[in-house]
């Protein structure tokens, strides 16, 4: 059975009250919705309060999920829609290239360490490449920010990337062409 049949038939056993189908969908999505929040964020805290109220939302919509699109892409435009009224409202501050980084907001030192025989002052310089361009992407406006964590940490198709934002395919390659010009622009020459 293949995924997508998979979540249409445990949205259907959702409906009819079966507890059990709702939460192995949501194990199914709960780290993409976290990272995608933590990514548009930049925040744990607020990453798991939009993760949380993802989830709240979808069981609550759950009802009109449309079975002709695959599950994922509809948490991760709702996921994206959330963060989207959060810097809307001002919940979300955005981060300027100038203040210093809070490295309690990164996530763990050892999760940068991508093999044990790095010496020490590798390491250091791989958190602060990864700093540097968290920081970078932080900088960006909501709207070319998801398009290069979509397609460049998430991996998305453009086609994905278009269902998700609900936008067209010609405006998902302006936005990433745009976006990846701001970033361009924004390098130390």
């Amino acid at each position: 059975m293949s995924d997508s049949n998979r979540d249409n038939l445990l949205i259907e056993q959702c409906l009819k009250g079966q507890q059990n189908s709702f939460s192995e969908l949501i194990d199914k999505v709960k780290n993409l919705v976290f990272n995608l929040a933590y990514r548009m964020t930049n925040n744990l805290d607020d990453a798991e309060d939009i993760s949380q109220e993802v989830f709240i939302r979808v069981y609550k919509s759950l009802y009109n999920f449309n079975p002709q699109y695959k599950f994922s892409t509809w948490v991760y435009q709702m996921t994206l829609n959330i963060c989207r009224d959060r810097f809307r409202k001002g919940k979300i501050p955005s981060v300027s290239l100038d203040a210093p980084l809070n490295k309690d907001d990164q996530k763990d030192f050892s999760s940068l360490i991508s093999d044990n025989e790095n010496d020490p002052e590798e390491i250091f310089i791989e958190a602060e490449q990864t700093n540097f361009i968290n920081a970078l992407i932080s900088s960006l406006t909501p709207k070319y920010r998801e398009v290069i964590i979509l397609r460049h940490l998430r991996d998305l198709s453009y086609e994905e990337m278009s269902k998700i934002l609900n936008i067209s395919l010609g405006s998902v390659k302006t936005r990433l062409f745009r976006a990846r010009e701001l970033l361009r622009n924004k390098l130390p020459r």
